[in-house]
């Protein structure tokens, strides 16, 4: 089993720093370099199928994957990123204005959620579900998905507590690779790799 998750280009949401979570914007120009560059590194690797989240923003990153690799798509609304509720489309400035109170709990290190959030802990059932498909087939699978996507799925691979977060950088269009050794521990071969993009590297996450 070999997994290689993709994080999708810079979006319009990322350009404008708004967080995005379930809401749908396409690629910028600059995304769509980082796509291109992106999808002429995967050509090089013998990959079995391309999976990718439904949004926008990870499906135009994955049709370029497909274009140069001849694959097809297969969307999977599990790989979807973190739905946030009520704060997306803020800032995190208009967050901190309208939701003081989540905001100093949480540093406090309490766990409220935000109005409509999605709860950590069903977000990693349903991406550890994505990552049990994947090992059940001897295929390297790539998969077009998010920051928040990309980072559960290493806390996952790393036994880390899912109300735990911003613990993994993952630019955009960045490349992070999940294998098993020889008694089926998930291992990170590698992460957060943007050797592929040279100029166009792009660190904002906000889904």
């Amino acid at each position: 089993m070999r997994l290689i998750l993709v994080r999708h280009g810079q979006s319009e949401g990322n350009a404008t720093g708004i967080v995005q979570g379930h809401l749908d914007f396409g690629l910028t120009e600059l995304g769509m370099l980082q796509s291109e560059a992106t999808a002429e590194r995967l050509a090089r690797m013998k990959i079995g199928r391309i999976l990718s989240s439904p949004l926008v923003r990870a499906y135009q990153t994955a049709e370029a994957i497909a274009a140069a690799t001849g694959l097809n798509i297969e969307p999977t609304p599990a790989l979807m990123e973190y739905d946030v509720g009520a704060i997306s489309g803020m800032t995190p400035e208009e967050i901190r204005n309208k939701h003081p109170e989540v905001i100093a709990a949480r540093q406090r290190g309490e766990r409220p959620a935000f109005p409509g959030e999605e709860g950590r802990a069903a977000f990693h059932v349903r991406v550890r579900g994505v990552i049990d498909a994947v090992r059940a087939t001897d295929q390297t699978v790539v998969a077009v998905a998010h920051g928040g996507v990309i980072g559960a799925v290493c806390q996952i691979a790393l036994g880390i507590d899912s109300g735990r977060r911003g613990l993994f950088e993952i630019a955009n269009c960045s490349i992070t690779q999940i294998t098993e050794d020889r008694l089926g521990n998930l291992v990170i071969l590698h992460h957060n790799d943007v050797c592929h993009l040279d100029n166009l590297v792009t660190r904002a996450d906000r889904g």
